[in-house]
This record gives structure tokens, C-alpha cells and sequence, in this order.
């Protein structure tokens, strides 16, 4: 079985998100280490004393100032990092990229133990939801396989770079007319020959949300994949706080389970000098009865 290895892409200011995101996976799953793609200058002081205090190493890759990415506006390259993260990493562990708001909930022993083939490297989540613009644009197999890039697993291969920077870049400055989500609709384009699907409880998007049941994206009518939202939320496995749902910027009654464990986290992580300082999802007042909803 190959070690998995976290990966992260942030600025400085994103640290503080990447401090919760960080320690919840390192509460639940086993990680051979973390690594975190930054642009020169950022020291990472938060990240190295939490790795720290679970004894897992934290390797920076700072982008390089010949990086393809330099070749972007200045707006957007943010945007890019995780391009330059998941094209800087070498062989041998089993890859997990994230993004900075998103919350592990549970082992994620099964994403261990995935078969990946050499073809189809990447395994990813899709949107749940129908995409028909980003399947014409992107020349994609159907309206669901647009996947969000929040979360990727993927194997890199000896010798080989999982995906090139450089490619990314081009096909985005080419192609902007058609790149709403940036980097997103990019990797769709170009790795659309070569990920396999998982279930969205490794990418519980916000829009899946019970507190959004009145979209209509909950509708089977208008949507037939929401059918399997009630089987999600029951094995939750990674959370993503995306569109900019983070809990700290939500009304008290839209929280739900998983925004109050990040909100604990959080408040934990200010005091805590131990790992057994931090608590786990299932530790109380968050049982293992408790509604994950």
C-alpha cells in the first residue's frame, strides 16, 4: 500500500484556513507527509509547529521564478498554484491535493487503497450536478463530468510528470473564452481522458448542503444525481467550505455539523501543544450519533 501524502497550494494570507484544513486530516487519516506549494517568502510558522506536533514531515516547494506560471496576469496566477504543486511532486507516495477549505471528517483509508490504472491517474469528484456549458466548452463525455478540483488523488508515475504546468498555462491563455473557472476548466479539458470518478463524500460541495435543500439542484426533476445527496451525508469523508461558505462567515442557524467542528478545530488549535489538544470529528459534543447534516 503506498503512503499518502497531503498537498496543499496557498498564499501566506490562506495559512490560517490551511491550519484547520491540515489538522483535520492529520486527526483522522495517517499521512506520510505535507506538502505545501508557495510562492517565495512565505515562512509557513503555523503549518511547521502543527505538523510538528503530530511528528509528520512538512516539505514547501516554493515556485520557481522561471515557473510557467509567471506568464500569467498577476490577477489569476493565484489561481495557479496548485498546477505548480501537482507538477512538482515526485514518485512514490500517493498524492492528495486539497484546497485550503476543506475538512476531513473520517479516514480516508479507502482513497489508500484505490486501484488507480496508469492511464487514469487522477481520481476526482464531479460537481453532482449538470454542467451542459462546461461539457460543450470543454468537450467533456456528458454535463457530469465537470469535476471540481478542490480535491484530487492521483498516483505520479516514475519518470513522469503527473500534469505539466506549462501545458496548463498554455491551454488557459489560449483558451480563456472558455475557461470560466479558470485552472478548474483547464485540468477539466486536459485531464478529461484521464480521471475516474468518486463519490462526492471525498467533495461535499456547499451547494449539496441540507441548510440548501430549496435549490434546485436538490430536485430530482432538474437534477437526477441528487438522488444520492442522502447516502453522501451519511459517509462524509471530506468536506469542502467552497463558494466561500466558511463557517466564521455564516449565520448561526445556517451552521451545520461539520461548520461547528471547524469552528472547534479552530478555537483548539489557538492552545493546544499537544495533537491530543485537538479534538476528532467523532469526539464529543460531535458523537457518532450526531447528524452529520
Amino acid at each position: 500500500m503506498r503512503p499518502l501524502k497531503l498537498l496543499l497550494a496557498l498564499d501566506e494570507p490562506f495559512e490560517p484556513l490551511a491550519e484547520v484544513a491540515v489538522a483535520s486530516f492529520l486527526l483522522h487519516q495517517p499521512l506520510a507527509a505535507v506538502a505545501v506549494c508557495t510562492p517565495a517568502g512565505c515562512s509557513l510558522e503555523r503549518l511547521r509547529r502543527l505538523c510538528g506536533l503530530f511528528d509528520t514531515p512538512l516539505q514547501q516547494q516554493v515556485i520557481p521564478a522561471d515557473s510557467p506560471l509567471q506568464e500569467l496576469p498577476p490577477s489569476v496566477r493565484p489561481y495557479f498554484y496548485c498546477i505548480e504543486a501537482m507538477a512538482g511532486v515526485g514518485s512514490g507516495a500517493r498524492h492528495l491535493y486539497v484546497d485550503a477549505d476543506t475538512l476531513c471528517i473520517s479516514p480516508l483509508d479507502e482513497l489508500v487503497q484505490l486501484r488507480l490504472d496508469p492511464a487514469r491517474p487522477f481520481a476526482v469528484c464531479s460537481h453532482g450536478r449538470p454542467m451542459p456549458d462546461r461539457q460543450l466548452c470543454l468537450e467533456l463525455p456528458s454535463a457530469y463530468h465537470y469535476f471540481n478540483a478542490g480535491v484530487i488523488l492521483f498516483d505520479p508515475s516514475p519518470g513522469m510528470q503527473p500534469i505539466s504546468a506549462s501545458q496548463v498555462v498554455q491551454f488557459y491563455l489560449q483558451h480563456q473564452a472558455l475557461c470560466r473557472f479558470r485552472e478548474q476548466c483547464a485540468l477539466n479539458h486536459l485531464l478529461r481522458q484521464k480521471v475516474v470518478f468518486l463519490p462526492n463524500q471525498y467533495n461535499y460541495l456547499s451547494w449539496m448542503r441540507d441548510r440548501q435543500a430549496d435549490s434546485p439542484w436538490h430536485d430530482l426533476k432538474a437534477n437526477p444525481m441528487a438522488y444520492t445527496l442522502a447516502s453522501i451525508r451519511q459517509s462524509l469523508a471530506i468536506v469542502h467550505f467552497s463558494a466561500g461558505a466558511l463557517p466564521s462567515r455564516l449565520p448561526a442557524d445556517r451552521l451545520e455539523q461539520p461548520d461547528h467542528y471547524w469552528l472547534q478545530l479552530q478555537a483548539a488549535l489557538t492552545q493546544a501543544t499537544a495533537a491530543s489538544d485537538l479534538p476528532r470529528y467523532g469526539d464529543a459534543p460531535f458523537g457518532a450519533s450526531a447528524d452529520p447534516q
